[in-house]
């Protein structure tokens, strides 16, 4: 899977990490961020059994309390955003806990193009993964993307992202993995963007100018023969 990725500080200064990609997924990923798409749906594990979510093997809804899973470190304007706490630390409200080779699945009645989560103590065997209504993999995204992600992760301000994934291919759910220790994620937006009708007017008119310059150099190209 080919990704395109870039990661910004929550500071003035910005850093691109570019990489490739396959037109699939496109990730964002910012310490102390919120997600992209303004007004999308909200779940924050707060309440339990919430209807998304399914998960198997040593995985679930962790208290926001110290033990075996590490949780998110709020920064930014992460926690404000979410209605959590506190605004610079560890995570003190319920959050998504995946052990070794568990699963949690977050799966939507309606197809989606937009997902973010706050990704915690970003391992590098941790993974995300789409898959569109028939249940194919429309691609994955890893935790060794994110530097700098290690064994155990960055349990600190630096290893905590908000990462705002968007798919040229509508999805229906996303399967949160881990092949080594821990996977740990809060604060999961989702959504269905539809292009503006102003976007959809200029890229009608870009098509429609590619059109007539290509007949116009036909036009040239018989009058030459």
């Amino acid at each position: 899977m080919k990704i395109r990725l870039s990661i910004s500080l929550a500071i003035a200064l910005a850093v691109l990490v570019p990489t490739t990609s396959n037109g699939q997924l496109y990730v964002n990923a910012t310490i102390g961020g919120v997600p992209s798409v303004s007004g999308a749906p909200l779940e924050t594990f707060d309440e339990p059994s919430p209807p998304i979510l399914t998960v198997s093997g040593s995985a679930g809804i962790v208290p926001g309390t110290p033990g075996y899973f590490a949780g998110p470190y709020f920064s930014g304007s992460t926690a404000a955003y979410f209605g959590e706490m506190p605004s610079l630390g560890t995570d003190g409200t319920p959050f998504v806990g995946v052990g070794s080779y568990a699963t949690a699945t977050l799966s939507f009645s309606a197809p989606k193009n937009y997902f973010g989560l706050l990704w915690g103590s970003v391992d590098a065997d941790n993974s995300l993964t789409f898959y569109d209504a028939a249940n194919n993999v429309i691609g994955t995204v890893y935790g060794s993307t994110f530097p700098p992600a290690t064994y155990y992760g960055d349990q600190g301000v630096d290893g905590t992202f908000y990462v705002n994934v968007t798919s040229t291919i509508p999805f229906s759910k996303v399967v949160a993995s881990n092949s080594g220790d821990q996977f740990e994620f809060d604060d999961v937006a989702y959504a269905l963007v539809v292009p503006e009708p102003s976007s959809i007017a200029l890229l009608g008119c870009g098509l429609c100018l590619l059109g007539l310059g290509w007949r116009h150099h036909l036009v040239k190209y018989s009058d030459v023969n």
